[in-house]
């Protein structure tokens, strides 16, 4: 600030200088003498001084109020550090065992026994009992299978409790009924109840038949009828007055369309009815 009032103190007494030296100039404004004229126009501002130097350090300012405390985000995790020693074996627990019994008497050894067959184990034995039965119950389905695929190869049928009775309308003696039926996987028809027998009558009805073979003979010994496997009858419904082995040749049995039983030749021709 000193420094700028010098310099303008000295830039004043210049001016006066220079005034001094020129010549008087003509005023066109009327001036009077002893009143000051009109101030002059400002003139441009000076150019700027020199920075002056460093003053001196001032007074330390009192000590402000603290921050707040703000806690940053959490670092990476670093590195695991070394595994620890294994620390010590703990006491044992408080629990105390009682003293050891007494040794009693060694026991009498009992006989050998005979030895056993080797068993199965539980699991083992009931599996195969389910197998067995498994199998079993496979046989008789495949069995009756195989009885209605030949019950269906038959002109007419009849089912009567586990059989079935059929026929194809065929006549022939005897034999040729045996045959007939034994190549069919059946047998000649012999009812052994009552209600197999009305059956056959009503296959009789279907085939206006007069006399269907029943499979019962005394060709082994006159008057003892028997099966074809050689076993009594279990069952007959015999005509009245008969078996009476007319003539002496009447060792075959048929059954008449009323249902009652009758000795007949064996080379008669007659309806064929096997059974399944």
């Amino acid at each position: 600030m000193a420094l700028l009032k010098l310099f303008l103190g000295a830039l004043l007494l210049l001016q006066f200088v220079l005034l001094d030296g020129a010549e008087p100039q003509n005023l066109n404004c009327p001036a009077y003498g002893g009143v000051p004229g009109t101030p002059g126009h400002n003139g441009l501002p000076g150019r700027d001084g020199r920075d002056g130097k460093d003053g001196a350090i001032g007074p330390k300012g009192e000590k402000g109020e603290p921050g707040v405390n703000v806690q940053g985000t959490p670092g990476k995790a670093g590195p695991s550090g070394p595994a620890g020693a294994k620390g010590e074996r703990g006491p044992p627990g408080a629990g105390a065992q009682g003293p050891p019994g007494k040794v009693g008497p060694p026991g009498a050894v009992g006989p050998k026994g005979d030895k056993g067959n080797p068993g199965l184990p539980a699991g083992t034995a009931v599996q195969s009992a389910l197998v067995t039965q498994l199998q079993s119950d496979v046989k008789h389905l495949r069995d009756r299978l195989t009885a209605v695929e030949k019950v269906l190869g038959f002109r007419m049928f009849r089912k009567v409790g586990q059989k079935y009775y059929v026929t194809n309308g065929l006549k022939g003696n005897f034999e040729k009924a045996l045959k007939f039926c034994s190549d069919a996987g059946a047998k000649i028809v012999l009812p052994r109840s009552e209600d197999e027998n009305k059956v056959i009558t009503s296959l009789q009805a279907a085939l206006e038949s007069t006399y269907v073979y029943a499979g019962a003979t005394d060709r082994q010994k006159e008057g003892h009828f028997v099966d074809m496997s050689g076993q009594p009858l279990t069952f007959t419904k015999w005509k009245e007055n008969e078996p009476n082995d007319h003539n002496g040749g009447e060792d075959c049995t048929a059954i008449y369309k009323s249902g009652v039983w009758n000795d007949i030749n064996c080379n008669s021709e007659w309806h064929v009815v096997c059974e399944l």
